[in-house]
């Protein structure tokens, strides 16, 4: 059988799809899984050994019809459209696969032959391995996501270490992709000035990209022993970047996801949202603990994120300190 996992966007959501790979591998070995993403995440699943194919869609109409023609050409025998999105939607529909599977939705369900309902609740990646029931899977194994790199990327992530004489660090990662997933950078850095004093580490500063880099910058301004990742890393050498760290800082977003494929001590600082980390031990979510939390509903908070707001880093501090002390 010749699978297709289609999941475009976001970059979290697609490192969250790809225990769906492993686990049809598991079940099938001869079964061939093809994975379609855009650009931008294409290294996400790249060198991954349950995914035999990646399939990369740029923006624009003319790129999503040249997919259209390919998808066709390669005869899929099943399709599983993970987001539903209207790219993947028009895609599944005129792909001429057999089996086109995703979840069931009120509303438009007419590009598809195979409806799933989503009963497994908790953490996002294990929900989603529902959809395999469209393949006769009914108990798939709950494994976590694992972004593949090679044994060069990880050189040349310690060579850059080297030569900024950096030894032992954590991984501060205070931007998220909305507004609503952040913490304040005021409080990342208070909390990352202690955490480097006690532990006696280098607090290094990651963003995602320009438009990020001001948060980064004011996150630093109150930590004494930092280093600013002053280009953004491409993802494989940011994933090298945590695996080598002692542990990584962050909030709901995808390089606390990034974190947990490396299967590294990871501090979430969690906000309105929940559901999107597994309960494991080498995993610290922080919550303030309001009664509303998590409400799933952040732009339509009637309490202006405080959540956020409330929470300051000395109340954190020593929860993270006996979770990095602690042997796990």
């Amino acid at each position: 059988m010749k699978i297709l996992i289609i999941q475009l966007r976001q970059l979290g959501d697609v490192l969250l799809s790809t225990p769906l790979a492993q686990n049809i591998k598991l079940f099938h070995p001869d079964w061939s899984v093809y994975f379609l993403t855009s650009v931008q995440a294409q290294d996400i699943v790249s060198e991954n050994p349950f995914i035999d194919k990646v399939l990369s869609l740029k923006k624009g109409l003319k790129h999503e019809l040249e997919m259209i023609y390919k998808v066709r050409k390669e005869r899929f025998d099943a399709i599983l459209d993970v987001q539903r999105t209207g790219r993947s939607k028009r895609i599944t529909l005129l792909s001429k696969a057999k089996l086109k599977a995703a979840f069931y939705k009120r509303g438009n369900n007419f590009p598809y032959n195979k409806l799933i309902k989503q009963e497994t609740k908790g953490y996002t990646a294990f929900e989603r391995l529902d959809l395999l029931k469209a393949l006769g899977i009914h108990k798939p194994k709950k494994i976590l996501p694992t972004l593949y790199f090679d044994k060069s990327t990880k050189e040349r992530v310690k060579k850059y270490l080297e030569s900024h004489g950096i030894k032992s660090y954590f991984v501060v990662s205070p931007t998220a992709r909305k507004q609503w997933k952040m913490w304040h950078p005021e409080e990342f850095g208070k909390l990352s000035e202690e955490l480097s004093k006690k532990l006696n580490l280098t607090a290094v500063i990651t963003y995602g990209g320009s438009g990020e880099k001001k948060v980064a910058l004011e996150t630093a301004k109150y930590i004494e022993n930092h280093h600013i990742i002053e280009k953004p890393f491409p993802i494989k050498e940011f994933a090298a970047l945590i695996k080598l760290s002692k542990f990584s800082l962050g909030n709901d977003s995808f390089p606390s996801h990034v974190a947990v494929s490396q299967g590294i001590k990871t501090v979430v600082i969690c906000g309105p949202t929940g559901g999107w980390f597994p309960d494991r031990n080498n995993i610290l979510l922080i919550y303030k603990g309001l009664d509303c939390q998590p409400c799933n509903n952040p732009e339509k908070c009637s309490y202006n994120l405080a959540c956020y707001r409330e929470l300051s880093y000395k109340e954190v501090l020593p929860k993270i300190l006996k979770f990095i002390r602690e042997e796990r």
